[in-house]
């Protein structure tokens, strides 16, 4: 997966932000139905950051290899 993982973040911020923003201008308006749209969409996207965690943590878990550091200089 190559996913610079700083665009990632910064695309669901901005998306969530978003979302937020829509979810409190309808409820302040009282506009029910685009309050109860906004809360699927918000419901939908945690899902999503949850999938997007996992494999950005996969990615970043250090993989156990078989080389070793020697240091000359302590020697």
């Amino acid at each position: 997966m190559n996913v610079d993982p700083v665009s990632l973040a910064l695309q669901n911020i901005t998306e969530t932000r978003h979302l937020l923003q829509t979810l409190i201008t309808s409820s302040e308006s009282f506009d029910y139905v685009k309050a109860k749209a906004t809360l699927d969409l918000l419901n939908k996207k945690i899902k999503h950051l949850s999938k997007v965690q996992a494999q950005l943590q996969a990615v970043a878990r250090p993989t156990a290899s078989n080389v070793r550091v020697v240091d000359f200089a302590s020697s």
